[in-house]
């Protein structure tokens, strides 16, 4: 078993989780696999997401707060209760944009902070096959998912965002099949790995 330490820009992740919501499903449990210069690893994907204390809490819960905030403003100005709060139409527009700027805030600030853990402290991983044990790559099991990443499942229902997604079946020398679930944008990103790091496989 062969490990290394990785600083995040030296790999290529190639099966994120798409949305906040895959980490209440069985997705967190299949590996999480990267290319490297030398080869394909695995990495712990608890790991990868690292938590950043207290800091990491609280931007959450702003972006939890955000949230309610803005589900308060669309109910305002779907249904106005002037007569029982005195908030108006107007109030409500004023509620999403403080909810919604506080969303963008929040998700920002968390893509930022578990970056910069990443880079401080290093990712590991675990060799899973050398690029010159690769006879060749094909893409399988091509399809379109959701991965809107709204605020709630009903708007991200409403309003869908599709991404493609497939799996690399990695045909070794020996002989081996080695499947990476779950790669976005399969086909590009097998383009963009050849060419970053060199590779002639077919």
């Amino acid at each position: 078993m062969t490990m290394r330490k990785f600083s995040y820009d030296e790999i290529v992740t190639l099966n994120p989780l798409q949305t906040r919501y895959q980490l209440m499903s069985s997705r967190v449990l299949i590996p999480l696999y990267a290319a490297a210069n030398d080869g394909i690893y695995r990495l712990n994907r608890r790991k990868f997401v690292t938590k950043y204390g207290p800091k990491t809490i609280a931007i959450y819960m702003l972006g939890a707060f955000g949230a309610l905030i803005l589900l308060i403003g669309i109910g305002v100005v779907a249904y106005p209760y002037t007569q029982v709060t005195g908030m108006t139409s107007a109030d409500g527009l004023i509620a999403i944009a403080i909810g919604g700027l506080m969303l963008y805030f929040a998700r920002k600030n968390a893509k930022k902070m578990t970056q910069k853990i990443n880079e401080e402290k290093g990712i590991e991983g675990e060799l899973v096959v050398p690029w010159n044990q690769v006879k060749s790559i094909t893409v399988m099991n091509v399809r379109q998912e959701n991965v809107a990443n709204g605020p709630s499942l009903l708007l991200n229902t409403i309003a869908p965002t599709y991404k493609e997604i497939g799996d690399w079946h990695v045909l070794t020398i020996d002989g081996r099949d080695i499947t990476i679930p779950n790669v976005d944008d399969p086909h590009n990103k097998l383009n963009y790995v050849k060419n970053r790091f060199n590779l002639n496989f077919s």
